[in-house]
């Protein structure tokens, strides 16, 4: 009998020491807010809203996420993203209003195609503030932009950065240039511009004249993309730049078929493939750290069309996982102090036609 005793107190012990346990672990959970409450609950204050394609793509949306992730981690601050359920405008502004509902105060938005619904929303929202990278609100039907208090809209110098791209490829040795842009829009004909400039400046400095084979293609087309970069590699072209983030992926399979190099465009392409041998890049990462900065300061630049360029180091090629042989450090930061101080200017917004544009070191296929 004193065993059966013994053993039902040493039973009821470690029942009470286990469910002391769970009360301690439940108390001290308690000290973390977003860990006590259910997932329905949690607010977060600071949201990237991207369209239904992947975030961690090497692009845009990874590069705003991990640079959001960054501040916010240093400062203490929730943070999430969401991704829309198809490319509509009226699933953007689903998106943003479930961003919102979950305690969203700052909405950042990495994509042009979603310029219309932050024209709406802005204007639904005005205790929110809304981020655009590389784009600002706008309404297809009327034509009309409208920019509000309490939206900032971040654009890159894409001339600028396909000023340096230009440049570099032909310092690197190349002669014969391909270009193919994701259609004919306006940051893409700036790249293309710039690129155009660049090339010829280097041209100018080596004493070696360079070619362009120099074209826009449909990006829903990939097959068509890849057919065009085949054809100029085929033809000679020896690197070709693809500008927009649709043309990409088509452009570096060709030169992976036919041994050609690549230049990215946007944001570091090298971890795609062994032939990108640059990117024509913006510094989205260091434009939102100052953006984030001033509204944790309360001081939200909305209302601003806010310009990354050379000036203010929001532009320039990658260096760090570059496969460029004879650019030199020196040549590098020669060309973009020029950029900077305004010896060199680039109206991309004068340019109907890049081919039009008079060159004496290039010629345009």
């Amino acid at each position: 009998m004193m065993k059966k005793s013994t053993t039902r107190r040493a039973l009821a012990a470690l029942i009470c020491g286990i469910a002391a346990f769970a009360l301690t672990a439940l108390l001290a959970g308690c000290g973390n807010e977003e860990d006590a409450l259910p997932e329905e609950n949690v607010k977060y204050e600071i949201a990237l809203v991207t369209d239904d394609s992947l975030v961690m793509d090497g692009g845009h949306s990874e590069t705003a996420w991990n640079a959001i992730t960054e501040f916010c981690g240093t400062h203490g601050i929730s943070h999430k993203y969401y991704k829309a359920t198809e490319q509509t405008d009226a699933a953007f502004i689903d998106t943003i209003k479930a961003a919102i509902n979950k305690g969203a105060k700052v909405v950042i938005i990495d994509n042009r195609a979603m310029s219309n619904a932050v024209y709406k929303m802005q204007e639904v929202y005005p205790e929110i503030d809304f981020i655009m990278l590389d784009a600002s609100p706008y309404d297809p039907e009327t034509g009309d932009s409208l920019l509000m208090k309490n939206t900032a809209a971040v654009e890159f110098d894409s001339a600028q950065a396909g000023y340096l791209a230009g440049y570099a490829a032909v310092i690197d040795g190349s002669t014969e240039l391909g270009f193919i842009g994701q259609g004919e829009t306006d940051d893409v004909k700036a790249f293309g511009l710039g690129f155009v400039k660049g090339a010829e400046r280097a041209a100018g400095e080596v004493g070696t004249p360079v070619t362009m084979d120099y074209k826009y293609c449909d990006s829903a087309d990939k097959e068509a993309v890849y057919k065009e970069a085949s054809g100029m590699y085929d033809g000679g072209v020896q690197v070709i730049f693809a500008a927009g983030a649709e043309v990409q992926e088509p452009v570096i399979e060709a030169a992976e078929a036919k041994d050609g190099k690549v230049i990215g465009s946007g944001t570091d392409q090298s971890g795609k493939s062994d032939t990108v041998i640059t990117s024509a890049v913006y510094e989205i990462r260091a434009a939102l750290k100052e953006i984030l900065g001033s509204y944790s300061e309360d001081k939200f630049q909305g209302g601003n069309v806010l310009l990354y360029d050379a000036r203010n180091k929001g532009i320039g090629i990658e260096l760090r996982n570059n496969k460029l042989n004879n650019l030199t450090q020196d040549q590098y930061d020669a060309v973009y102090e020029s950029l900077a101080s305004g010896e060199i200017k680039l109206d991309a917004g004068s340019v109907d036609s890049v081919k039009d544009i008079i060159t004496v070191n290039l010629t345009f296929k």
